[in-house]
Parts: C-alpha cells; sequence; structure tokens
C-alpha cells in the first residue's frame, strides 16, 4: 500500500512569530492510500488544524509536506486541494433542491447538462437518497443532510474524502448508516478518508489507523482508555479520581495518560506478578471486534480490555463478573 501522505516534523501556529499561538507542533505522521483514518482529540486539541493542512487551506510554517510522492510549494497548493473533499463539522446547504445541491460543483467545472445528470443520479444512488432529489435540501434532518454534505464533494471524484466530526447530533441509525457509507468509500471505491471523532471506540472499530491529538502533539496510538489526573513526582504515581497508577521512572510531567487495552491483562484473582498496577472492578459491558472480545470494566473509572474469545472462555467471564486487571507501568502513554 503506497503512501499518500507523508508529514514531517510539520509545525503550525496562528499569528507571527512574535506573536504566536501554537496549534500544532512536530508532527511527524503518514497516511497511506485507501486506508481510513481516525483523528481523536478534545476540543482545541488541534484537530481541525490538522484537517486544514491535510485538505491544503492552511500551509504549514515549518517542516514538509510530500503529498502523492510529490513535496507541497505554493504553485502545488491549488493542484492539490482539487483532490481532496472537505466537508466541515456543520455543513452549508444552498437553497434549492438536493440534486441542484450536487449539481452545482459540476456547472462550476462546466461540465455538460446530460454527464452531470449521469453523475448526480450515481451519487445519490450510493448514498441511498435518490428518494430525496427532489426535496429542499434545507428540510432534511441530520443523517440526511450529512449525506447531501458528502455527495457535494463526491460529485466532484475527489481522491481523499476529510470529515470534520461527521457523526456529531446525528441518532444512531444516522450514525450507523454513515458507517456503512465511510466504509464503502474506502473497500468499494478505494478512497481514502480520514475524520475526526470525540468517539475513542468508535475509532478503534472503525479505523485502519488512529492518529490522536493531544495539546497539539500527534500520537499513533489507540488511546480508548484516556484520563486526565494529577502527576505526583515524588512517588511516581498518577492519581484518575479514587485511583493511584504506578507510573515508569523518570517521568517529571503528565497531565493525561492513556494504557493500551490489549496490554491489560484480566484474571478472576489478583495476580502474582511484576505488574505494577492492579485494580479489581465488574464486567459492565462486552462486545465483539474485529474477532476479539471488549470488556467494559468499571474498576472506579470505566476502562476498557481487549481480550480473545479463548481467555473468554476460560475465564469464565460474563456482565456482571468481578475480576481483577493488570498491567504494565510502560504500557502507558503519557501526554
Amino acid at each position: 500500500m503506497s503512501t499518500l501522505y507523508q508529514l514531517n516534523n510539520i509545525s503550525f501556529y496562528y499569528g507571527d512569530t512574535s506573536c504566536s499561538s501554537f496549534s500544532l507542533s512536530d508532527v511527524n505522521i503518514e497516511i497511506k492510500k485507501s486506508h481510513l483514518i481516525a483523528i481523536v482529540g478534545p476540543n482545541g486539541s488541534g484537530k481541525t488544524s490538522l484537517l486544514n493542512i491535510l485538505s491544503f487551506l492552511e500551509r504549514p510554517k515549518k517542516g514538509t509536506l510530500i503529498y502523492n510522492g510529490k513535496k507541497l510549494h505554493e504553485q502545488h497548493t491549488e493542484q492539490f486541494r482539487k483532490t481532496v473533499g472537505y466537508v466541515q463539522q456543520s455543513p452549508y446547504l444552498l437553497r434549492g433542491s438536493v440534486f441542484k445541491n450536487l449539481e452545482l460543483g459540476l456547472k462550476l467545472r462546466n461540465i455538460d447538462k446530460e454527464s452531470r445528470v449521469k453523475k448526480v443520479n450515481e451519487i445519490t444512488q450510493l448514498l441511498g437518497i435518490s428518494h430525496l432529489s427532489e426535496r429542499p435540501a434545507r428540510s432534511l434532518s441530520g443523517g440526511e443532510a450529512q449525506k447531501v454534505a458528502i455527495g457535494q464533494v463526491l460529485v466532484l471524484e475527489p481522491e481523499v474524502l476529510i470529515l470534520d466530526e461527521p457523526f456529531t447530533h446525528l441518532d444512531k441509525q444516522s450514525i450507523h448508516e454513515l458507517e456503512q457509507l465511510v466504509l464503502t468509500l474506502k473497500n468499494n471505491l478505494m478512497k481514502t478518508v480520514i475524520f475526526t471523532t470525540h468517539d475513542q471506540i468508535q475509532a478503534q472499530w472503525l479505523a485502519d489507523d488512529i492518529y490522536s491529538v493531544i495539546n497539539g502533539k500527534v500520537f499513533e496510538a489507540y488511546l480508548i482508555n484516556l484520563f486526565s489526573g494529577v502527576l505526583d513526582v515524588t512517588n511516581k504515581t498518577f492519581r484518575v479520581g479514587s485511583l493511584l497508577i504506578n507510573m515508569p521512572d523518570g517521568i517529571e510531567q503528565a497531565e493525561q495518560i492513556a494504557i493500551d487495552p490489549k496490554q491489560i491483562v484480566v484474571s478472576q484473582e489478583k495476580l502474582d506478578s511484576s505488574m505494577q498496577n492492579s485494580f479489581s472492578g465488574k464486567i459492565i459491558g462486552m462486545s465483539e471486534e474485529d474477532g476479539k472480545i471488549k470488556l467494559n470494566i468499571d474498576i472506579g473509572k470505566e476502562i476498557h480490555a481487549i481480550i480473545t474469545h479463548k481467555a473468554l472462555e476460560k475465564l469464565r467471564l460474563s456482565i456482571g463478573s468481578e475480576v481483577w486487571i493488570s498491567f504494565k507501568s510502560s504500557s502507558i502513554v503519557i501526554f
């Protein structure tokens, strides 16, 4: 699978160097073609700035961006921008029918009427909204409007589709339909799809790769178990509510930590092992994802662990089971 984006030591900030507010700092990521990429992180972390750079609406202040094998220069910006379809968090639909909204971009490119009708019909069929073609666009539900907004960029046949918080404010059925659409775009049309979300569990099962943005830093990690707390440097612990988590040596600053769910060991009794962190809890949720079992465990905070079917059967676990979880301090990612 070939590389589409390569970001090397990218930094971006607003304002000039004498009075700047950093949004992204030393970003190093690689995005493959035809991959589904999730970007997770809290509001204000730098997610939108990263999307603006990936869609070529903003240029990095520092570092190198290579797209499809070409290094980004000012003369390439417009050319690169035309290959990306960007649907912002609150898409704006024009007055008029759904068909007119989908047709507009093709009109602006001087595509003839017959070709426009054919392309719009293809896209409405793909999106499952053919029955909405003559409906006023501004009368649609949230899920329907989101599909139309995606259709507005798909008719222009972009290589990359970028979606900013596409699942926000949608009902459960609309979320499911949109998730299936995103998978279809990747699997059937071989599109590269990049989306932001606050739902780390959704990112975990939907995406090929996940990037977490925390305070302008970008990490390639599966950060389901992300906790804020207070570091005690002297005792090498991190307090999360009533939980006291033992940290690796040499940590002098930490505002948030993440614990890899695949590195958490689940047992019926407390283990006699070298793992520095052990907590008792109760299973409050269970689901299957990619052939593995994801457990939601209440240990005073909800934490997620991923185990095999074999482990589930051996431990005879079910919702309500009392368990112990254990993990090494080395499995903790620190921010």
